[in-house]
């Protein structure tokens, strides 16, 4: 149940953006082994002058999920995001900037106000 933001400057057309946002997805369902259907994603376009980034950055992802996945799963998930990126939508890796931000069950409200901790949420955290 990861919610992602992906934040990008203007310019792109919108099938770029929507493939964008389906590639990444596509990356979180197989990587963290996710049902299809989990999806939580945004994608916010910024004026080139209000996107200021060090060089090569030009896509930024910030995914908010459960604590609880491997190091090497995490790598892989960085690994597996710019790889389907590039070739995909021929995406420069080096241009891609990803941060995890991990809380725990129980700083999730879901499913009506429902505690994470308290939810069969359908698939393996600890992976």
């Amino acid at each position: 149940m990861p919610v992602t933001e992906i934040n990008i400057a203007k310019g792109k057309d919108k099938k770029f953006l929507r493939q964008l946002m389906d590639e990444v997805h596509s990356v979180l369902v197989q990587t963290l082994e996710l049902p299809k259907d989990d999806k939580n994603i945004r994608l916010k376009e910024f004026d080139p002058d209000f996107f200021d980034a060090k060089k090569p950055y030009e896509i930024f992802i910030e995914i908010t999920l459960f604590s609880g996945r491997t190091t090497k799963t995490k790598k892989e998930l960085y690994k597996n995001i710019v790889y389907q990126l590039n070739k995909q939508l021929s995406v420069d890796i080096n241009t891609v900037f990803i941060i995890l931000n991990e809380q725990p069950l129980e700083n999730w409200g879901i499913r009506g106000g429902l505690s994470a901790l308290d939810v069969n949420l359908g698939f393996k955290v600890n992976k």
